[in-house]
């Protein structure tokens, strides 16, 4: 993978549904060199898929929240409770649109949830503290999300 790959990556996950031709325009390469690489990037896993961009506030999820999930490294009585039980536990909330597994001093990890209320995010953060491994919760109600589109021009970064 080369920079020129890197550019493709970048307008794509911000922009999924541009043309060949107008990403061919943002990157300065040839429309059939664009069409080449993504279907390269496919076949290789790098591009596994393409979302939409969602406005919430006009569905019935609009409220976003983090929250930020201790483990436990040792349940007593029980001992050690793997991450991959507690993430398949995760897995039955449909609430939760992403696990994000980080190395923070205080959580594990990061999960982002779409609720359709307060209410709902009180007591999805109780049914989360029944899971057997989260011994802590934190939330924060986000407040707003900013999508940046991509730089006007990735020439000068790819030649």
């Amino acid at each position: 993978m080369d920079e020129k790959d890197d550019a493709i990556i970048r307008v794509l996950e911000r922009r999924s549904k541009i043309s060949s031709r107008s990403l061919s325009k943002i990157v300065g390469l040839p429309i059939s060199t664009v069409h080449r690489r993504v279907q390269r990037l496919k076949r290789e896993g790098v591009i596994i898929g393409y979302k939409a961009l969602i406005n919430y506030e006009k569905t019935n999820k609009p409220i976003s929240a983090l929250l930020l999930i201790n483990l436990a490294e040792v349940i007593p009585g029980r001992g050690h409770i793997p991450r991959k039980d507690v993430l398949r536990s995760l897995k039955k909330f449909e609430e939760i649109e992403e696990v994000i597994e980080v190395q923070a001093s205080n959580f594990d990890l990061v999960i982002k949830a779409r609720l359709r209320s307060l209410r709902r995010l009180s007591a999805i953060i109780e049914e989360l503290r029944s899971i057997e491994g989260i011994e802590e919760i934190s939330s924060a109600i986000v407040t707003e999300e900013i999508v940046l589109p991509p730089p006007a021009s990735f020439k000068k970064t790819t030649r």
